[in-house]
């Protein structure tokens, strides 16, 4: 590594620090939430060290948290806390909700293939014993459809 790429973390390290996954860290670039740059030749990000640092810093810890509940202001923080928490889980019901729905259409699309896989089987048996039954006559009999 370099004295220049040592000012700089790869997207593995950065999203430890952050303490998100590595695809939240690419968002984050592409939507500017983080700074970085993207090295075309290694065909990777190189994140600022001091963007990953401050990001971290400027993010809510469980024990600023707990602080902010115990102060006079905590009912504000706690407030904020509660909204932010029920636009989660509105958030998680409807992926829920969209993840229900797709995998009863996936259900129903599933037996939907199995009744046509059955009715192709039903058919190519069929298939089967009639060309059977015409390998079975002699070739005059097939050439004159005795």
């Amino acid at each position: 590594m370099s004295e220049a790429d040592s000012d700089f973390y790869v997207v593995k390290d950065a999203a430890r620090i952050l303490g998100v996954g590595e695809h939240r860290v690419r968002q984050m670039l592409r939507e500017g939430e983080l700074e970085g740059v993207r090295d075309e030749v290694l065909d990777r990000w190189k994140i600022s060290k001091a963007a990953v640092h401050a990001k971290r810093d400027s993010r809510p810890t469980k024990a600023r948290r707990e602080k902010a509940l115990e102060s006079e202001a905590g009912a504000t923080d706690l407030l904020t806390v509660v909204r932010d928490l029920e636009r989660e889980l509105g958030r998680v019901e409807g992926h829920l909700e969209i993840t229900e729905v797709a995998e009863s259409t996936l259900k129903e699309q599933l037996e939907r293939e199995r009744e046509r896989a059955d009715r192709l089987e039903e058919r190519a048996e069929r298939l089967r014993e009639e060309l059977e039954a015409e390998r079975g006559k002699g070739f005059w009999a097939r050439l004159f459809g005795g």
